[in-house]
């Protein structure tokens, strides 16, 4: 398992997170995550060039953030433009996998919750129910069962993270809190198993942990504040 840092002004920035889990594969997926943090970064020192003007960079106390800014150009531009085509694809068609693999977790969620602990793949399973919905509804994508089970297969150890920003999204609270919600909800799915069954509803390996802290390192503005970096 995978764990992942999201300090507080990526928290602002949860949304991007979630898009960038939109990925296909696992290794894909933590590069885009990464990608996140230079945009964070670059939005970081568009609002400061903003609000400061062009005067901050001949500062003394700003030599060190001025220096690492213009070494992390080029990585940062890259990372940008990479995670616009993360973007585009999702626009494109992840955005409807990731929001069918988000509700087939949240029935599985409460399938646990309720004691029933229902299986996944069978028969009358948590995946059939949702391709009937599908069907019933007119959901895009859901009422083909080959899309729901591959959906499913591709994002289920990273769903907790879309959702516990649904479960909060009505309710005020910190993106801290909100990753507490989604760890919560990662546990569960992987330490769960449907009935009669020893193999939990997500394997641990496959999964991203999301925590909420910041790096100790990295150039500073005015030697205050939050450094810059782009962490793990």
């Amino acid at each position: 398992m995978l764990t992942f840092s999201i300090n507080e002004v990526e928290g602002f920035y949860l949304e991007l997170f979630r898009i960038a889990l939109s990925a296909e594969t696992h290794e894909a997926k933590v590069k885009a995550l990464h990608y996140v943090k230079h945009v964070v970064i670059a939005d970081r020192l568009k609002a400061l060039s903003e609000s400061e003007g062009p005067a901050w960079t001949d500062e003394p106390d700003n030599k060190s953030l001025v220096t690492w800014t213009a070494q992390t150009a080029a990585v940062r531009e890259d990372a940008i433009y990479e995670f616009s085509r993360v973007s585009r694809t999702y626009e494109d068609r992840n955005e409807r996998r990731l929001n069918i693999a988000e509700h087939a977790g949240k029935l599985v969620y409460l399938s646990v919750l309720e004691g029933k602990r229902q299986g996944v793949q069978t028969k009358d399973g948590i995946l059939y129910q949702l391709t009937l919905a599908g069907r019933d509804h007119g959901i895009r994508g859901a009422k083909d069962k080959d899309v729901v089970r591959k959906s499913w297969g591709t994002y289920r150890g990273i769903v907790h993270l879309g959702m516990a920003m649904d479960f909060c999204e009505d309710r005020k609270v910190s993106a801290g809190e909100v990753l507490f919600v989604a760890e919560e909800i990662r546990r569960l799915l992987s330490g769960s198993c449907p009935n009669g069954t020893s193999e939990p509803y997500v394997p641990r390996q496959e999964q991203i942990s999301f925590t909420y802290k910041s790096g100790i390192w990295g150039p500073r503005f005015r030697n205050r504040g939050l450094g810059f970096c782009v962490g793990d």
